[in-house]
């Protein structure tokens, strides 16, 4: 983002960030319209090209942007105190959910990337931040937890893995159902049945990985 961009004030900034978000979500980097962008934030084409050299530009800087969110409102705001295991990843997906209904349209941006990331070619700043996030989000499965609670017949680093296996073969269904609804359909998916739905299956995971008395 220029300087000129930056110089706005945040409420025009979000404006225009927002259009940008819900425009690429909805209808992917090819599909996407800037005439569109430009409409819905109110502004010119010319004028949108000025804070943004071009589509490309301007569809990297929103990448940064909504990695910079995520990171301001989410990854930095997870509570490392909770030992327990399923307790951190409900609270971690309760924030998500929380942060999910102040900022839909950037999270929704940010998992359309994600789920497409291998048809873009992002410089290395992104891959960098990519990264970054990826490693705070591995850290949310293993920093100060209290593995005592877990089975002692099964091996820590089976129990860890089978645990982390089952919720990445969900995470990649899950985008794949959504997937079958089309690009656009994200954007209208109703996230609570899904949470619900993730939750049920940790208090399934906990019964079979947890220590009796910890269940």
């Amino acid at each position: 983002m220029n300087d000129a961009f930056k110089s706005l004030d945040r409420e025009k900034q979000n404006r225009i960030l927002d259009a940008g978000f819900q425009e690429f979500a909805e209808k992917g980097y090819k599909q996407a319209s800037t005439n569109q962008i430009a409409k819905a934030a109110g502004i010119g084409k010319g004028t949108l090209f000025y804070y943004f050299k071009n589509k490309q530009s301007l569809f990297h800087d929103l990448i940064e942007e909504a990695f910079n969110i995520a990171d301001e409102t989410y990854l930095s705001q997870i509570n490392f105190e909770e030992t327990d295991f399923f307790e951190r990843l409900r609270e971690s997906s309760e924030l998500k959910m929380e942060v999910y209904r102040k900022q839909e349209h950037a999270l929704t941006f940010m998992a359309q990337v994600f789920m497409h990331m291998n048809e873009y070619k992002l410089p290395e700043r992104l891959l960098e931040k990519r990264k970054q996030a990826e490693e705070i989000w591995g850290s949310v499965l293993t920093k100060n937890i209290d593995f005592s609670k877990f089975r002692d017949d099964i091996p820590q680093e089976k129990t860890f893995n089978y645990i982390r296996w089952t919720i990445e073969g969900y995470r990649m269904e899950l985008e794949q159902r959504i997937k079958l609804q089309g690009l656009s359909a994200l954007s209208n998916v109703k996230l609570e049945p899904y949470y619900e739905e993730f939750y049920d299956h940790l208090d399934t995971l906990k019964m079979i990985y947890y220590k009796e008395e910890f269940r």
